[in-house]
């Protein structure tokens, strides 16, 4: 069975746990090690077990525990070029942690992982296509200022799919935000807004995706309740009901509900 386990979300960080079989991956490690350890303990998982740590991009809410816990747990990390050469130049990693740059489908963990290009101010972004040896598949895709149709490609068709659902543009725009934070996070660069994020889930509800989840909501600039009631909105619109698929905001600070496939 293929578990799902959204541990942290947003930018206070980020840090995702998926399962399958007798493998395991880690995506981000943007909390301290001893949150994310804590949290892998709550689920009855021992970091050494886990088989690699995959990197979406070098922003600190998505590596600031990756030090530590490398140099604790010192797993296979993988990322793309750019970012790994970044980690390795500023000591994100520990020296006796492999690196690998994953630039096409990749075994890790018995489970596939193929990466795909987000649009974001990174060194170099990714999301990851996640597919297990019992026909599962998990789409995740966070921090991008568009839907790209690499980003399309690499989601359609998942059993589950993460998105991130940042900001409500009207929220933002009232918010005390500076002018050119604004005009950086609703950037074609920065975050994906809420209707834009639920109009991407509606297109791959109709494709047969049925689990759903939101990442990376602001603290500021959204709420839950809106986030997830655009997504209802948007699917009522094309006729899918409420309990036609599942969805979920994935918590800020703690680990969210798992989900089985």
């Amino acid at each position: 069975m293929t578990k799902f386990y959204p541990l942290f979300s947003g930018s206070s960080g980020n840090c995702t746990f998926v399962s399958s079989g007798g493998g395991s991956v880690l995506i981000d490690a943007g909390v301290s090690c001893r949150a994310i350890v804590d949290a892998l303990g709550q689920i009855n998982v021992h970091p050494k077990n886990i088989n690699g740590i995959l990197i979406t991009h070098e922003h600190i809410d998505h590596i600031k525990g990756l030090s530590v816990f490398t140099k604790r747990f010192p797993l296979p990390v993988y990322s793309s070029r750019e970012v790994l050469e970044y980690l390795q130049n500023r000591k994100y990693v520990h020296p006796d942690c492999p690196l690998y740059e994953i630039a096409s489908p990749t075994e890790v963990g018995g489970m596939l992982v193929t990466p795909f290009d987000t649009p974001h101010d990174s060194v170099h972004s990714l999301g990851f296509r996640i597919d297990t040896e019992d026909g599962r598949s998990i789409g995740i895709a966070t921090d991008l200022g568009y839907i790209t149709d690499q980003v399309r490609a690499g989601l359609t068709g998942c059993d589950l799919a993460m998105l991130e659902s940042n900001y409500d543009s009207a929220m933002l725009q009232c918010s005390a935000y500076p002018y050119y934070l604004k005009r950086r996070i609703s950037g074609r660069h920065g975050h994906l807004e809420n209707q834009e994020c639920a109009s991407q889930l509606a297109e791959l509800a109709q494709k047969g995706t049925k689990r759903f989840v939101l990442c990376h909501l602001s603290k500021e600039n959204n709420m839950p309740e809106i986030a997830l009631q655009t997504v209802y909105a948007k699917m009522a619109e094309i006729g899918i009901g409420a309990t036609e698929f599942s969805l979920q905001a994935a918590r800020r600070s703690e680990p969210s509900p798992a989900i089985a496939l």
